[in-house]
């Protein structure tokens, strides 16, 4: 049974999820993980969810304790110093759970903690937006997580108990790196047209340009992931413009609120990773192309 769950990241689904296990599971079973000067800095500047200060509970990385559930919630970016400086964390009986965007923090955090369950995941749905320290959101989304090799385990029988705890929507897929890569094919295309044109859901839930933009920025990204050998289809770039168009027009990505606050984007991780396989692979990119280089601010090189 997971009792103690360690949380790195407090970006907008950090700040989320760990006031969802707080309320649930109570404050002493929930812990922020972080350097002591971040830290400091939180405990001074406050941490704000929905208008409320967060009291939450802080572990230095430095002294950490084994977890039982270690949840990665930082940008692409900061991702392996963070798994660094949390290592001690990770026990043999840890689960490791990434919710970063893309398709290979996993790697990372594998060649990193050695874990024994890591466990793969993705999350959709949620609309959480974070403005310097303060998060809103109405909707918590669901987690899709599971095994590399899809088969059910102890680790995978224990999570599923703990968001059952919760009350947090999940599935566990036939395939959950086919689940990774094709919610990687639609923040592909929304994340980088919202975060390149300024708009907001609103802005690509009608016909138009920047409709079209994202389109052919996730079909650039289903031909690359199939010529990878994930077999991703159109009919799941419908269902996904589905999801787009139900949320709330004024909703935003997180890359479109990463440039809004002048904060480093995870384009590599979008078409930075579009552009290297259509290269890899003889095929053109020439929307993610453009995304690249109106958000890097140079042309993409590479493979």
């Amino acid at each position: 049974m997971i009792q103690k769950i360690g949380i790195v990241g407090l970006g907008a689904l950090g700040i989320m999820y760990v006031e969802l296990f707080q309320d649930a599971l109570g404050k002493g079973h929930v812990y922020v993980i972080a350097d002591k000067e971040r830290i400091q800095r939180y405990q001074k500047d406050g941490v704000y969810a929905n208008g409320e200060r967060c009291d939450f509970l802080y572990m230095d990385a430095g002294e950490a304790e084994e977890m039982d559930l270690l949840i990665f919630a930082t940008k692409y970016h900061g991702l392996a110093d963070a798994a660094g400086s949390a290592a001690k964390a990770c026990g043999k009986d840890t689960i490791v759970l990434s919710v970063l965007n893309g398709v290979t923090s996993e790697e990372v955090l594998e060649q990193i903690l050695h874990p024994t369950h890591l466990l793969y995941c993705t999350v959709q749905g949620m609309d959480a937006t974070r403005i310097g320290n303060h998060l809103t959101y109405t909707r918590a989304g669901s987690i899709a997580f599971g095994e590399k090799e899809n088969g059910r385990t102890e680790a995978t029988a224990r999570l599923e108990e703990l968001f059952l705890q919760v009350g947090i929507p999940y599935v566990i897929p036939d395939d959950i790196i086919h689940q990774q890569w094709s919610k990687w094919m639609l923040n592909v295309g929304v994340n980088q047209v919202c975060a390149v044109c300024g708009i907001n859901y609103g802005g690509v839930q009608q016909e138009g340009e920047h409709r079209d933009a994202m389109l052919a920025a996730m079909e650039e990204a289903r031909q690359v992931a199939c010529a990878e050998g994930i077999n991703l289809t159109t009919a799941e770039i419908r269902e996904w413009v589905k999801l787009i168009d139900s949320l709330s027009p004024e909703g935003e990505p997180s890359m479109r609120q990463d440039t809004r606050e002048g904060r480093k984007t995870e384009v590599d991780l979008f078409a930075g990773l579009v552009c290297s396989l259509g290269r890899k692979h003889g095929l053109e990119t020439p929307q993610n192309d453009h995304f690249y280089e109106v958000l890097t601010g140079h042309p993409f090189v590479g493979q």
